[in-house]
């Protein structure tokens, strides 16, 4: 399969994103079913991520789509590494509301989009403070089901606890207030 150039520029900055795009390509998926806003999302400038993520949603790129080992928006969107949560919070609302699967069980490398999330130790708590009240605020989100990784979300936050203290408070605080799923 050929890969459109702007494929290449959803790494790059939003000029160079845009000197490549054409709003036809939004909807534009590999073989395995990665997107291009899953491409744009693995963007490392967290304010390039945002601009070229906004632009293909505005332009109808599908929030709810999953590759082939069930990786969707949310995964690629929590496993960066560099973020600016404030920022990028109203985009991690944005692709719920349009679909993205919270609770999506990617397989063993991943888990939950919330149990990828956790995994970067990189981030305290406190720092994850902006994702997590979106995430939260989701009355479908499933703190107490396994995921593929062998645990529930509460049940890694338990493993975890000298680094995921409040993700284990919200965890109970969540279960609490919708019941376990």
């Amino acid at each position: 399969m050929a890969y459109p150039l702007v494929y290449f520029s959803a790494l790059k900055s939003e000029a160079e994103f845009l000197a490549d795009y054409d709003p036809s390509l939004a909807t534009w998926a590999d073989e395995d079913g990665s997107t291009l806003l899953m491409r744009a999302l693995r963007n490392g400038d967290p304010a390039s991520r945002v601009a070229i993520a906004t632009r293909l949603l505005d332009d109808g790129a599908d929030a709810s789509a999953a590759t082939a080992s069930h990786v969707n928006a949310l995964h690629v969107v929590l496993s960066a590494t560099a973020h600016d949560f404030s920022t990028e919070a109203p985009l991690l609302a944005r692709l719920l509301d349009e679909g993205a699967d919270i609770n999506a069980d990617s397989g063993s490398r991943w888990g939950t989009p919330l149990q990828t999330l956790s995994r970067t130790l990189k981030f305290s708590d406190e720092t994850l403070a902006p994702f997590y009240d979106v995430l939260f605020a989701r009355p479908d989100l499933d703190v107490t089901t396994a995921s593929s990784v062998g645990r529930s979300v509460t049940e890694s936050a338990q493993a975890a606890i000298r680094r995921r203290a409040d993700l284990l408070a919200r965890c109970h605080a969540h279960t609490n207030q919708h019941g376990a799923h």
